[in-house]
């Protein structure tokens, strides 16, 4: 009867330790941790929901128009539409760089695959519509239908998808190097950046009316010192285009000055063609004795208000007048001081111009 307590009692320990697991259901292992991928495909679905309400809602060609004549209603609605286009850029090139970070594992790679490429293309079109808009409020008559702060927001977002998609690229690069069978990440491709860097051309057009705003560009972040070359360079050459009144001309001539009427470039080129007085100042060969007298009127009756005499007039063997001016041009990382020929037809209208060659 002793020896059968002891019997008794580890018969019972031990059915109580059965039962004990038996109640306790079993711990997941790692195989059955959750998979986050679907968590994040739901935030991406409702990025691209976003995104393709930003692009149905581009502004139109009319409201592009009517921004540009300074019409106010239109100016604030496609100030609002181009914010969200850039913030659609930005939106875009998240789902890019989110999506190689989840792919791997994912229960659902396909639907991963597919809103990564369709960030690709939408990231794009939203660049395109965004940098159209900024282009058309910069040229708007109203100085204030948007700002260099709003400009440099969108070249930021372009900035930075480029560099997003320089890294994807390396990236995507190594994972296929690195993986001796099939990974899920040699599924995806890049996209190439427009040719043209986005925001360039309208922030020049801004500046170039805008020319005490310049140094405003200083205190940007060194990340941009490339767009910020490319803009200062870009508004040199859109000076004088830019100086012209909405209607194309290049404004109102001077109080008492007819434009009809012209003038003489200098004292007493009327007894002479230009090719003479450019034979004489700059000692450049004159042009044929038939040239069409050079007066002053329209862009360069401007031109010659805003920056004074030029360093040399020169006749082309095409009939234009060349006028010589030094300025400042970006070089790489600085700026430089070069020579610049303005190009004008006999009736004073600027029909390019051309760094001169040293």
């Amino acid at each position: 009867m002793r020896h059968s307590v002891p019997i008794l009692a580890t018969l019972s320990l031990a059915a109580c330790i059965g039962e004990s697991q038996q109640a306790r259901p079993m711990e997941p292992g790692p195989a059955a941790a959750p998979d986050r991928s679907q968590q994040t495909l739901r935030e991406i679905d409702f990025q691209q929901r976003w995104t393709a309400d930003a692009l149905a809602g581009r502004p139109a060609a009319d409201e592009l128009e009517a921004a540009r004549d300074g019409d106010a209603g239109a100016i604030s609605d496609t100030r609002k539409r181009y914010r969200r286009l850039v913030t659609a850029v930005d939106r875009t090139t998240w789902i890019r760089e989110t999506v190689p970070a989840i792919l791997r594992g994912s229960a659902d790679p396909d639907r991963l695959v597919a809103a990564f490429d369709t960030a690709g293309r939408d990231r794009n079109e939203a660049l395109g519509a965004a940098d159209a808009t900024a282009y058309a409020l910069a040229g708007s008559r109203s100085r204030s239908a948007i700002s260099l702060e709003e400009l440099k927001q969108g070249l930021t977002a372009s900035r930075n998808a480029r560099v997003s998609e320089q890294r994807l690229a390396a990236n995507l690069g190594r994972a296929a190097r690195g993986t001796p069978g099939p990974d899920p990440l040699q599924r995806l491709s890049t996209v190439p950046m427009p040719p043209k860097t986005p925001f360039v051309q309208a922030t020049a057009r801004y500046l170039a009316a805008r020319p005490a705003e310049d140094r405003a560009m200083d205190s940007w972040p060194p990340q941009l010192a490339q767009e910020r070359a490319e803009i200062r360079a870009a508004a040199t050459d859109l000076q004088l285009p830019q100086a012209a009144a909405p209607d194309g001309g290049m404004g109102e001539p001077p109080a008492g000055i007819d434009e009809q009427e012209g003038e003489p470039i200098i004292p007493g080129l009327d007894a002479g063609t230009p090719g003479e007085v450019a034979a004489a100042d700059a000692g450049v060969p004159a042009a044929p004795a038939e040239a069409a007298p050079l007066t002053v009127s329209g862009d360069l009756k401007r031109m010659l208000s805003q920056r004074g005499p030029p360093l040399s007039i020169a006749q082309r063997p095409d009939g234009l007048t060349a006028f010589r001016y030094r300025e400042l041009r970006p070089c790489g990382t600085n700026r430089c001081a070069v020579s610049v020929d303005y190009l004008f037809d006999s009736q004073g209208r600027l029909m390019r111009s051309e760094v001169a060659k040293p």
